[in-house]
């Protein structure tokens, strides 16, 4: 069977082409997976990852490079861990985005990358994705233990998820937005399982199960399917039309619940 590579970045439509040529010069028989190359944030970088790394085959190696600091003294890792028994690598900055994956797993082990030998011979200080992450993932996928590029850390940079309930509000923060302007919050589905109405900037929003509870251009709040409440709009898009953008702050005022 195929080892799978997974690729989540913020390079857009050019620069994962360098790394996967990369990838395939060191190990051709390697299947490449496109995430996503239009992150924005490291937030939502490690949201997408947590979201989607159960559902991949035992083995995958994920390279995510949101990288702000390219260049500078942030460590490398390489993470080697399990999620419902299930085997996977995690290679990124050490920058948080990696954190909520981790936070996922039932066991796992932290690298920190030092080995030149697995990287490429002439490393730029701006693009490690190709000269760093992309080779390290490639031999490893050949088979190179982790044991062999990197030695063991136990400390690693971790995201701060902002989330606060009071008695009568939930507050939490924007982690994505999806294409159809869906807002996807840090908010846990299971603190609305009580609630029928919220309010939020003064805007009362009802809680359904699905999009189509609602009338064409209404809004709704919705237990998503990532585990996290959204607030969501029939046929439109939520985001534009509250104007909310990622990390922003939402309030959610419980005005109507469930006796």
């Amino acid at each position: 069977m195929k080892k799978i590579i997974s690729l989540l970045t913020d390079f857009g439509t050019f620069y994962p082409a360098i790394m996967k040529g990369v990838i395939f010069k060191i190990n051709p028989d390697v299947e490449i997976i496109d995430i996503t190359h239009s992150v924005n944030r490291i937030k939502e970088g490690a949201f997408l990852l947590r979201s989607c790394i159960n559902y991949f085959p035992d083995g995958t190696i994920f390279v995510v490079v949101v990288d702000p600091g390219v260049g500078s003294r942030r460590n490398i890792l390489i993470v080697e861990g399990k999620i419902d028994n299930s085997p996977k690598i995690l290679i990124g900055p050490d920058n948080g985005i990696l954190s909520l994956a981790i936070a996922e797993m039932d066991s796992y082990k932290v690298y920190q990358a030092f080995n030149k030998k697995y990287f490429l011979k002439d490393v730029s200080r701006s693009f490690h994705g190709r000269d760093i992450f992309a080779p390290i993932a490639a031999h490893i996928s050949k088979g190179v233990s982790i044991d062999e590029i990197g030695k063991t850390c136990s400390k690693f940079e971790k995201l701060d998820i902002f989330l606060k309930i009071n008695s009568r509000e939930i507050i939490g923060e924007v982690l994505y937005i999806d294409d159809f302007g869906d807002i996807i919050t840090s908010i846990p589905n299971n603190l609305i399982n009580d609630i029928k109405t919220v309010e939020f900037n003064d805007r009362k929003i009802n809680i359904y199960d699905t999009y189509s509870d609602v009338k064409k251009g209404d809004l709704l709040v919705l237990k998503g399917s990532h585990g996290r409440v959204e607030l969501a709009m029939n046929a439109g898009n939520a985001a534009k039309f509250l104007g909310i953008d990622i990390e922003d702050k939402v309030t959610l005022k419980v005005i109507n619940a469930y006796s």
